[in-house]
């Protein structure tokens, strides 16, 4: 079902250059394309990469393209991990449709500047635009789109006509796992072809893991909070406490809002280089479902307990994966904010899991078929 290329690292086709036009918001569309570039990179192409999100997501070897004073993408306006700005989105999108066609003109003339052969966007709609203009081929990577996500919002039926017509001048969305199965979730795309999920495997032993975060006792369940890059507003670490039989860990932004000192928190001062392993280390992950975290507790069969996001149409899709494919449980907003997690939590890991065969090896499929489709193919 899921073609691999695999006789692509013989052949000068790894010569490309392929440039990774990637949303900044939040982490989860950066660390799916991370794992590609890394897979490009094995494949001896040269990647550069056009994106807001930060540049320490992404493997070394990849070439940072210079922002020329725009943004690339909108996306989606947060307060914070867990609260949208539905109305600022729409400020912002207005801005953005107004200068469209001058930007993608501008950012066409930077491809053809920089030799690029193929463009993969995930899935800012300028890119495409701009791929279409310098003439070279694009492939989309999603498992949803921008007009999919307005399209459960008032007022942004313009947004959404300017996100179709960028859409629309793809070569091919290759559509991953954890898409909504509506008929009409992507009707800008005229080819659509499915590929595995992109999850990324920790390379770590958790006993390790544990070790060098200082906890020597094994009868203690490690407990991961985060929420996709973001801080989350209102949280009161003390409650924490109350459940002792757990130890929480917190990585930036979230551990440089919390100055108190807990007995059973854990709080990094720098993201950890190898975040995966810290996530597949721990018993359970609380978080807000987003792609990245639920493809990576899916790959390591690690439960999740989830709050809800607000209005966002990628919620539901996810949550139903959640429970479809492993092993979940809601907790309500007040009492995550709370801390109040200890019950939740020992429901959640006595529930029985459900952790379906997966494949995750998405990221070389995307590699190998974006090559392919470069213009050098």
């Amino acid at each position: 079902m899921f073609p691999l290329g695999e006789g692509i690292a013989g052949r000068r086709l790894s010569e490309a250059t392929v440039v990774l036009a990637v949303s900044g918001h939040g982490f989860g569309h950066a660390v799916r394309c991370a794992e590609v570039a890394r897979a490009l990179l094995g494949f001896g192409a040269r990647v550069l990469l056009r994106s807001e999100a930060p540049v320490w997501l992404f493997p070394p070897g990849v070439e940072v393209i210079p922002s020329p004073g725009w943004p690339l993408d909108i996306g989606v306006a947060q307060q914070d991990g867990l609260e949208f700005d539905i109305d600022a989105t729409r400020r912002r999108w207005r801005d953005f449709a107004a200068s469209f066609a001058t930007h993608a003109q501008a950012e066409a003339d930077t491809l053809r500047a920089l030799g690029a052969d193929v463009l993969l966007g995930d899935i800012p709609p300028l890119a495409f635009a701009a791929a279409k203009h310098a003439g070279i081929p694009s492939v989309a990577l999603a498992n949803f789109g921008w007009d999919w996500i307005y399209a459960g919002w008032p007022g942004f039926e313009s947004a959404i006509a300017c996100v179709q017509r960028g859409y629309s001048q793809a070569d091919r969305l290759l559509r991953l796992p954890l898409h909504s199965p509506a008929a009409d979730a992507f009707p800008a795309f005229a080819t659509i072809e499915d590929v595995p999920l992109i999850g990324r495997q920790a390379c770590c032993p958790p006993e390790r893991v544990r070790r060098d975060l200082g906890i020597d006792d094994d009868r203690r369940r490690l407990v991961l909070l985060g929420f996709g890059g973001f801080a989350a507003r209102g949280l009161q670490p003390a409650g924490l406490a109350h459940a002792p039989g757990y130890t929480f860990v917190v990585t930036p932004p979230l551990s440089q809002t919390i100055t108190e000192p807990l007995p059973n928190l854990v709080r990094l001062a720098e993201q950890p280089h190898d975040y995966v392993s810290l996530l597949a280390a721990c018993d359970a992950v609380v978080t807000k479902p987003g792609y990245g975290i639920v493809a990576d507790c899916l790959t390591n069969q690690v439960p999740i307990l989830y709050t809800d996001r607000g209005p966002f149409r990628e919620y539901d899709v996810l949550v139903t994966a959640i429970h479809r494919l492993g092993r979940g449980r809601y907790v309500p907003r007040q009492d995550l904010l709370a801390g109040r997690l200890g019950p939740h939590l020992d429901a959640l890991l006595e529930a029985v899991p459900r952790w379906a065969p997966l494949r995750c090896d998405g990221a070389r499929v995307v590699a190998a078929r974006t090559l392919e489709l470069s213009r050098r193919g």
